[in-house]
């Protein structure tokens, strides 16, 4: 499994960054189906190249323990700014799962 972020360049509309999950072990096949803006790509990033943006992969998270749950909880903090490195900013350290806390875990609805 795997978690990816896409950043735009500039950003699309109010859109900066793509949180997205494969269950692939590498995010290769995933990103390059966003990249050629294939019928399975996600309409956000289809639009975003279609208006010129530039599309980085900013950060891959591979391996077992990057499911879902990371996912859901990246894309719930709204923070990729302050940590991703294509932004600039950094001022906080990227993610890992041991972060997602417990009451995440138990407030997911399925």
């Amino acid at each position: 499994m795997s978690v990816y972020v896409l950043h735009f360049d500039p950003p699309f509309a109010h859109a900066r960054h793509y949180i997205g999950f494969t269950p692939d072990p590498t995010v290769a096949r995933r990103v390059s189906e966003h990249m050629t803006c294939g019928p399975r790509g996600n309409p956000l990033v289809k639009a975003a190249i279609g208006a010129g943006c530039a599309v980085t992969l900013a950060h891959a998270f591979e391996g077992e323990v990057y499911g879902r749950d990371f996912e859901r909880n990246l894309k719930a903090r709204r923070t990729t700014r302050a940590w991703c490195a294509c932004c600039g900013v950094g001022a906080k350290p990227v993610p890992s799962p041991s972060s997602i806390s417990a009451r995440f875990r138990a407030a997911k609805a399925y």
